[in-house]
């Protein structure tokens, strides 16, 4: 059976359109502290990325890392790191990547010292961009999971004990994914508790600040 060259045209764009479907909705993940970051060799404070700069800024008693854009100068994201009184040990961009696929950089940025972390995931958008508190996106979704399940850090610090975080991309939609622990002393048993999930943040329930 021949085909004429209306219906090779028709063949050829579904099978293009099936094919950039499939790949839209294949998963790629990418790991929020890589291998390759400089996390624990680096205080992070100085590093680049492919895209960015940092530049501390002060505002009153208040200091802010601020995000150049290499290229133009202009300013991408700016986190508050700490006062005249004190600053985090460790802060800066961790990585940058295409996460949301949507053509421009994202990124992913840490501070923190001995009592506290912060983890954000920094996502472009037709707006600019945007910050996700990672850790609190992770204890939201604990706390609407597992109701009766103390979330809690024996060692007192205020972050979720998180690992092996993940930033997965779906059919243009980016989630987020690590292992939490929860331990605490139980005075019910008299011992130490310990719950540990697998816990998934879809991009609708993730927890924006500014």
């Amino acid at each position: 059976m021949s085909i004429s060259l209306p219906q090779s045209v028709f063949l050829i764009a579904f099978l293009f359109v099936t094919l950039s479907a499939s790949a839209q909705s294949k998963a790629v993940s990418f790991d929020f502290f890589p291998p390759e970051s400089n996390m624990g060799r680096t205080n992070l404070i100085h590093d680049e990325t492919r895209t960015a700069r940092p530049k501390l800024l002060k505002r009153g008693k208040r200091f802010y890392q601020v995000i150049i854009n290499k290229r133009t100068g202009r300013e991408l994201f700016r986190v508050l790191v700490g006062t005249d009184e004190a600053t985090w040990w460790v802060y800066g961009l961790v990585q940058e990547a295409d996460i949301n696929g949507d053509g421009i950089p994202d990124f992913c940025w840490h501070g923190g010292d001995d009592t506290s972390d912060l983890n954000l995931l920094v996502l472009s958008s037709p707006s600019g961009y945007r910050k996700v508190d990672v850790d609190q996106s992770f204890r939201n979704e604990w706390k609407r999971r597992f109701p009766s399940e103390r979330l809690d850090n024996i060692e007192g610090a205020d972050e979720v004990d998180s690992s092996e975080i993940k930033l997965i991309r779906t059919s243009g939609k980016v989630k987020l994914q690590a292992v939490v622990t929860s331990t605490f002393y139980d005075q019910k048993i008299d011992d130490i508790r310990r719950y540990v999930h697998t816990i998934r943040v879809p991009e609708s329930r993730f927890v924006y600040v500014k």
